[in-house]
C-alpha cells in the first residue's frame, strides 16, 4: 500500500492542524460545533420548561452530557469506521482531515486576540472592548487599556491550551471520535457550566467533565511552553530558566478552575507580568488571585509579545507533527510496508 495514497493517521493529523495553522476555521454553516451548540441547547430548553428541582436537574444534565457526547462523538467515530470497512478509507480520511481542521481553533482565537491589538494600536478603545468582549464573558464596557490588555492576554493564555492542545491531545489519543467527544463537552460547559441558578445543577456534569478532560492537557501545555520557550524567556528578562519555571509553577493553581491557570502562568512569567486580580461579571465584581509576579500595568505592546508567543507555539506543534508523521512515512518505507 503507498502510503502517499494512503497515508497513517499520523499525517493526517499533520494536514489538519497545518489547516487551522495557515487558514482557520472556515465552513460555519456545516461546522460540528455549531451543530453540538444547537443540540445542547434545544435540549436546554426542553430540560428548562418541564424541571426546576435541583436534583432532577444535576439527573438531566447528565443525560444532556451523555446524550450530546454519543450523538457527536460516538456517531462520527461509528460513521468513519463503516466508511473504511465498505472500502471507502479514502472518503474517511478525507473527512478525518477536515473535520480536525474544522474542530482545532487556533488560528481563531489568534484571529479575535489580533482584533483586539488592532484597534488597540490606533486608539480605539470602544472598538477594543467590543472586540475583546467576543471572546470573554467579563464586562469590558468600562475597562481601560490595562484592563482591556489584560483581558486579552488571559483569554489568548487559557485557550492556548482548551483552544489548541487539549484537542490535538484528543486528537491524537482517539482520532475524530475523541475530538468531537471533547468539543461536545467544552461547548456544553461553555454554555451551561455555570455558576448560578438553574445551570449550577443542569451544568454541574458538563463542568466537572470539562475540568477532567482538561486536566492532563492543561499540564502537558505549561511543560511544552516551558520547553519551548523558557530559556528564551529567561533571557529577555535577564533571569535564570530555574527563575521562569518557579513562577510558572507558583501561580499554575491560581484560579477557581483547577486548569485555566497553568498556561497562563506561562504566559506571566514569559512576559513578567500579573494576570487575574478579578473581573466584574453581570456588574458584580468577582475577586481572583493574582497569577504572576511581574508588573500590573499593563500595555498594548505586551499583548503584541503575548501574540508572539501563541504564533511560535502553534508553529512548533507544528513542526512536532510533521516530524511525527514524516517518522510514521520513513518507518513504513523501511519497513516494506509503503
Amino acid at each position: 500500500m503507498n502510503p502517499l495514497i494512503h497515508p497513517p493517521f499520523s499525517v493526517l493529523f499533520f494536514l489538519a492542524l497545518a489547516g487551522d495553522t495557515w487558514w482557520g476555521g472556515r465552513f460555519y454553516r456545516f461546522h460540528p460545533v455549531v451543530a453540538m451548540g444547537r443540540s445542547g441547547r434545544w435540549l436546554e430548553r426542553l430540560i428548562l420548561r418541564t424541571v426546576s428541582r435541583p436534583w432532577l436537574l444535576r439527573c438531566l444534565g447528565m443525560v444532556l452530557l451523555f446524550g450530546v457526547v454519543l450523538l457527536f462523538g460516538g456517531g462520527s467515530a461509528l460513521f468513519l469506521f463503516f466508511l473504511d470497512h465498505w472500502g471507502e478509507g479514502d472518503l474517511a480520511a478525507l473527512l478525518t482531515v477536515f473535520w480536525g481542521y474544522q474542530l482545532l481553533a487556533g488560528k481563531s482565537l489568534e484571529d479575535h486576540v489580533e482584533a483586539v491589538y488592532s484597534s488597540l494600536v490606533t486608539g480605539d478603545l470602544s472598538g477594543a472592548r467590543a472586540a475583546l468582549a467576543r471572546i470573554v464573558g467579563r464586562d469590558t464596557e468600562d475597562l481601560d487599556r490595562s484592563g482591556i490588555v489584560r483581558g486579552a492576554i488571559e483569554s489568548l493564555s487559557e485557550n492556548a491550551n482548551d483552544a489548541l492542545v487539549a484537542p490535538l491531545f484528543f486528537f491524537a489519543l482517539g482520532g475524530v471520535g475523541l475530538l468531537m467527544a471533547y468539543k461536545s463537552v467544552s461547548t456544553l460547559d461553555s454554555q451551561v457550566g455555570y455558576k448560578y441558578s438553574p445551570y449550577r445543577d443542569l451544568g454541574w456534569a458538563s463542568a466537572r467533565a470539562d475540568d477532567l478532560m482538561a486536566f492532563l492537557p492543561a499540564r502537558l501545555s505549561l511543560l511544552l511552553l516551558l520547553g519551548f520557550f523558557g530559556f528564551s524567556a529567561a533571557r529577555r528578562r535577564g533571569v535564570s530558566f530555574a527563575t521562569i519555571c518557579k513562577e510558572a509553577f507558583a501561580s499554575r493553581l491560581a484560579h477557581p478552575s483547577p486548569n485555566s491557570a497553568h498556561t497562563m502562568s506561562a504566559f506571566a512569567a514569559f512576559l513578567g507580568i500579573r494576570m487575574g486580580g478579578g473581573a466584574s461579571y453581570r456588574k458584580t465584581w468577582t475577586p481572583k488571585p493574582w497569577i504572576g509576579t511581574g508588573r500590573e500595568a499593563l500595555f498594548p505592546e505586551d499583548l503584541s509579545n503575548a501574540l508572539r508567543v501563541y504564533r511560535r507555539f502553534r508553529l512548533a506543534l507544528l513542526l512536532l507533527s510533521g516530524v511525527w508523521g514524516a517518522a510514521d512515512l520513513f518507518f513504513l518505507h523501511v519497513s516494506g510496508r509503503g
